[in-house]
């Protein structure tokens, strides 16, 4: 690059001609002053009025683009209503259902009124207001045309909507109504600028608040423009209105704008002033010094030629200026040598600028760059591959962005140019010309490009995101629902039911919720697999969905058990109608590869606002509810007013919930009842019996907490708490007494018993053989090679094995010659029967068998002298039973046994 240069040392043209021009200067100085003073008022008012005139142009439309976005939104709206079937009603059903819908929408209504009349009377049918009270269509409210209406009370101006419903029953006419505001005109007013809307002389709205406006001046043009105290005015008719006639005079809807005078610098007037007086002196110079301005004007043009050559891109621009400044070291010079220096670093900015075009062509988002108005002056190749043209189009590129996406787009950029922001990012839909029917999604980014305070041209990123964009609304779909049903999932089905409550408390509607749970579906799964189990769940689902209405809720709360949301119901009757609906639908068979699947459920409803006030009472009702339809044998469905009085579980969770507190505190207590030798009546032993106080119910039967245990996994626990109590009782006990103990089948089937258990009576100082383990015949031959595994454990480490309640389960002899067991402890309930003959024949029975197996047997349940007397004489060793004592506590035990050791 070369070094700047300076005009230091050379004769310069400002030297040259001072001397000439000294005189002349000050002859049309003042003629200049003057005509530049001239100029710049007049070229100061004219680009006023000419900003003023575009910015009233922009604001109409913008209006006009208002009314176009409200009419999409009422389009909207009404089809939403329509797709409602909330028209096709009789009148009174009608105007609820749509005052409830239009209630629970709220704000979201997006337009101040919506009324409803009949087309052929032009009676108001219905009429809603969202934010205003309504006016009086016969007194107060104007009509300026079909689409716009003036309200004299309230000093609304309102814009209009009109849409019409045909169908079989009804033919309406639907009116939107959307209320022209201060703040609405303030918001799309340009900055440093006041609107008014006038009606004839009349102001009705103002972008600053306040309808103060000074008298206006006529015209009977198309404009009133005028300017007082540094401000201008500027007026033109409204294309929202048209005249009206108003107390016989005509009426026009008037937009007037006023903003305070610029003062702008008059460039191409004082250009035009300033070559005339050029001219002036050139013609004057020329008769002074023609020949020093020829070769002058020579060198000029050579310098001149340069310029263009170097424009149109010629290499022979440098030889040009060469000759330009060849032999002189004047100002010329300096100019041709500065043009050289900046051609050379033109000429490597462009080198740069291409090697940036080739790499923003590398890329796969296109960058693009078009007029103010969208016409494109450039874009990488990727502009052409993204919308499959072969060639640069240099139309509009809103031609080929989706019908619905065009307003926004147009407002973002509209946002740009007008400086409210300095970027944008949006998401738009376009299209390729060889597909007009398919549109991607595509994210742009733009910025402006500004040159003298204007706008020259809008840069942007354009990428496409359909992948993207599709993968998130998947993503977003399947966070919200089920993905084997496609059924809304526990997310969804809560923010529907809020929704629905609420609209519900609004309107003094019911909710109804119900849960379905599938009859013995388990049964499904585990005989053809999960694979026809899942099929099954679709078509159920598909047939629960046809019972329902359109508005209704079907989710899925998991495996088997669906929900089934009802809003907008008028009473339990509704609710009722479609229980049987639902019912229906169970009444013919599911056929999978050709078998048929028959299936029923069991369901239960609740309401609100009859059965609960929250969704969450209200799950659980329906929860509650459906329990109990399941308990009254399935296949039905069930109210929650009807079940409102009955202990359905309440007082069972109760007891579970304090059971699992009793057995964590260590709260099981172990109890003992005496075995006595049958002969002899001395006590020879005592069975451990768990036992369990609560403070609020007392004393729990073993009957109602044992099975709660096993069920809730906590039998181990409660074996484990009785058994460490029965160790250290046994202690005490005489030396030729042994302890009875149950063992559940969660211990029994647990790998570490038999260590566990000898591990404890070696600590207790106690011989394994004075502990008798009772397991049920049930458990001891449900699993006979896994019991019969743990079993020889125990009995090889000295334990002694009796077969609890022999003779109540479906055991076989062969299964029970397969365990070491020593005794059979026979079941009360023969004993009871014992002295009828079928019972004694059991009891015989059961005898005959424990001997043949050289087993002891134990009778239990004995409650008098001639039962005891009967069971020794068929020779049973010992007997346990209220005839000799109830179970009682460890002390109580210990000083009961004390005496009796005693006497």
């Amino acid at each position: 690059m070369n070094a700047p240069l300076t005009t230091q040392g050379h004769v310069t043209l400002r030297q040259v001609f001072s001397r000439r021009l000294l005189m002349l200067l000050g002859l049309f100085s003042v003629v200049m002053s003057i005509t530049i003073v001239l100029a710049y008022q007049y070229q100061t008012e004219k680009f006023n009025r000419a900003a003023m005139a575009s910015a009233l142009s922009h604001l109409a439309l913008r209006i006009e683009s208002q009314e176009t976005i409200w009419a999409d939104d009422a389009s909207h709206l009404f089809g939403i209503i329509e797709w409602s079937d909330l028209l096709d009603m009789n009148e009174a059903g009608r105007n609820d259902r749509l005052r409830a819908f239009f209630t629970s929408q709220g704000a979201n209504i997006g337009f101040e009124g919506i009324v409803v009349s009949d087309p052929a009377s032009g009676k108001v049918l219905f009429d809603f207001w969202n934010a205003f009270e309504a006016p009086s269509f016969q007194n107060a409210l104007l009509k300026i045309n079909e689409n716009l209406f003036y309200d004299n009370e309230r000093d609304i101006l309102y814009s209009i909507v009109r849409k019409t419903s045909r169908t079989a029953n009804h033919h309406l006419n639907i009116l939107f109504f959307k209320a022209w505001d201060n703040a609405m005109l303030r918001h799309i007013t340009l900055p440093n600028t006041t609107t008014f809307i006038l009606l004839g002389s009349k102001p009705l709205l103002s972008s600053a608040g306040t309808l103060a406006l000074g008298a206006l001046r006529s015209s009977s043009g198309s404009y009133v423009s005028y300017a007082e105290n540094g401000t201008i005015y500027l007026e033109r008719g409204l294309a929202l209105g048209k005249n009206v006639v108003t107390d016989g005079r005509a009426a026009p809807l008037r937009l007037f704008i006023q903003a305070p005078a610029q003062n702008v610098f008059p460039v191409s007037l004082v250009l035009g002033v300033s070559v005339g007086i050029t001219l002036l002196f050139g013609a004057l110079l020329f008769a002074v010094i023609g020949r020093w301005m020829g070769r002058l004007g020579t060198r000029l043009d050579h310098l001149a030629d340069a310029a263009l050559a170097y424009q149109n891109g010629q290499k022979e621009a440098l030889q040009l200026l060469q000759t330009a400044d060849a032999d002189k070291e004047d100002q010329i010079s300096v100019v041709a040598q500065e043009l050289s220096s900046l051609m050379t670093i033109a000429a490597e900015r462009d080198a740069e600028q291409r090697a940036y075009l080739q790499t923003l062509n590398l890329l796969q988002d296109a960058v693009i760059e078009c007029h103010p108005d969208g016409r494109l002056i450039r874009a990488t190749e990727a502009w052409k591959t993204m919308t499959g043209m072969d060639e640069f189009d240099e139309s509009n590129m809103t031609r080929w962005v989706h019908p619905e996406d065009n307003t926004d787009l147009l407002e973002q950029v509209s946002a740009l140019t007008h400086g409210q922001k300095e970027q944008v990012i949006t998401r738009f839909r376009m299209r390729r010309p060889s597909e007009p029917d398919a549109y991607y999604w595509v994210e742009g980014r733009f910025a402006i490009t500004r040159r003298d305070d204007a706008v020259e041209s809008i840069r942007g990123v354009i990428r496409d995101i359909t992948s993207t964009y599709l993968q998130e609304r998947q993503i977003h779909y399947m966070a919200l629902h089920d993905a084997l049903t496609d059924l809304p999932n526990r997310v969804l089905l809560e923010d529907r039911m809020e929704m629905a409550i609420a609209r519900a408390a609004r309107s003094n509607q019911c909710v109804a919720l119900g849960f379905i749970d599938i009859d013995h579906f388990k049964q499904v799964n585990d005989n053809f697999g999960h694979k026809i189990g899942d099929r099954m769940l679709k078509e159920i689902t598909q047939r629960l969905k046809s019972a329902l209405r359109s508005t209704d809720t079907l989710s899925r709360w998991g495996g088997d058990e669906f929900v089934v949301l009802c809003p907008d119901l008028g009473s339990l009757h509704d609710a009722m109608e479609i229980a049987q609906k639902l019912l229906s639908v169970s009444q013919e068979y599911i056929t999978i590869d050709g078998v048929d699947f028959p299936y029923t459920f069991s369901g239960g409803f609740a309401l609100y606002p009859d059965d609960a006030g929250t969704s969450e009472v209200l799950l659980a009702q329906a929860d509650r509810t459906m329990f109990y339809a399941k308990a009254q044998g399935r296949n039905s469905i069930q109210f929650f007013n009807a079940i409102a009085g009955k202990d359905t579980g309440r007082h069972s969770f109760y007891i579970q919930s304090r059971l699992m507190q009793a057995i964590n505190n260590n709260q099981i207590q172990c109890w003992l009842q005496p075995i006595v030798s049958a002969s002899t009546g001395e006590v020879v032993g005592a069975e451990a019996l768990a036992r369990w106080e609560e403070p609020e119910q007392g004393w729990i039967p073993p009957s109602v907490f044992i099975p709660m245990a096993e069920s809730m996994g906590m039998i181990d626990k409660v074996g484990q708490q009785v058994w460490q109590q029965a160790l250290r009782a046994l202690g005490q006990f005489p030396g030729h007494h042994y302890l009875s103990v149950n063992l559940s089948k969660r211990q029994l089937f647990s790998s570490t018993i038999a260590q566990q258990f000898h591990d404890d009576v070696v600590q207790a100082h106690i011989l394994p053989r004075r502990v008798m383990l009772e397991i049920t015949e049930g458990i001891a031959l449900s699993d006979v090679e896994y019991a019969r595994t743990r079993i020889v454990e125990l009995d090889a480490m000295g334990f002694g094995i009796s077969v609890d309640d022999f003779g109540v389960g479906y055991s076989s002899l062969s299964q029970l010659h397969e365990i070491p067991a020593d005794e059979l402890k026979l079941d009360m309930s023969f004993v009871k029967r014992i002295k009828d003959k079928g019972g004694f024949a059991m009891v015989k029975a059961i005898v005959s068998i424990a001997k043949s197996l050289d087993l002891a047997c134990v009778a239990e349940g004995v409650e008098d002298a001639s039962t005891a007397e009967l069971l020794n004489t068929m020779g049973i060793e010992a007997l346990q039973g209220y005839h000799f004592a109830r179970p009682m506590p460890i002390g109580d035990y210990l000083a009961w046994l004390a005496a009796r050791e005693s006497t």
